[in-house]
């Protein structure tokens, strides 16, 4: 179901239709979460934290950015400091487009997480360049799907997030000056999107984003 209200106060908060869907998902997925929890390149109270449902015995914030006040300054394109089986869930939202090489990082993370641990992935596909301060990767579903396989994740769930009129919604965002006429645009979007035929959708998806639960074996 299109939650509508949502997108309202989303977009009065003055979060683009990419973030507000993208942490709509999270919603749905990051659920009663306890255990040690890693969020890795979050920075300073990212907006998803109001998405989730998390209750950690441990929660750590991880980021190369030492002036968002991070629990541990670290580079993801480097070993991770931690210890083998150590964390039961890491977070990489919005993360993944500007690793060097996603694959070492996800190989990382999959040692550092225990059996049975999930790593919750969001990755942008129709978005504008953001550098951070670069801006390597935009991965296809398949791009995604051997991205995990070959990092040694074979348990996962890959979900689309928006499509065509959404996607293009998000790509005027910086033309539409006032809230209510982009809030206009996103929900009109939105809509419209629940009306494109399944058919075109499975066979040439554009989506926003995708969203990925993988679970270590």
């Amino acid at each position: 179901m299109i939650n509508i209200l949502r997108i309202l106060k989303e977009t009065y908060r003055g979060k683009t239709i990419a973030r507000t869907l993208l942490n709509l998902e999270i919603s749905k997925h990051v659920q009663n979460i306890g255990g040690v929890v890693i969020d890795f390149g979050g920075g300073k109270g990212p907006s998803y934290e109001r998405f989730w449902s998390i209750m950690p015995e441990k929660f750590i914030r991880v980021d190369v950015n030492k002036n968002v006040e991070p629990d541990i300054i670290a580079d993801l394109n480097e070993l991770l400091p931690f210890n083998d089986n150590f964390a039961d869930t890491v977070f990489l939202f919005n993360v993944i487009y500007i690793l060097e090489s996603p694959e070492k990082t996800l190989r990382e993370i999959k040692r550092i997480l225990k059996s049975g641990g999930k790593l919750f992935i969001t990755s942008p596909f129709v978005f504008n360049e953001a550098k951070e301060p670069n801006d390597y990767w935009r991965f296809t579903s398949e791009g995604l799907e051997k991205l995990l396989k070959e990092s040694g994740f074979n348990n996962y769930f890959i979900t689309p997030v928006g499509e065509r009129f959404s996607a293009a919604a998000y790509l005027i965002t910086p033309f539409l000056f006032f809230w209510p006429i982009k809030f206009l645009f996103y929900a009109t979007a939105v809509i419209i999107d629940k009306m494109i035929p399944k058919k075109l959708k499975l066979k040439q998806p554009c989506p926003i984003g995708y969203f990925i639960e993988a679970i270590k074996p």
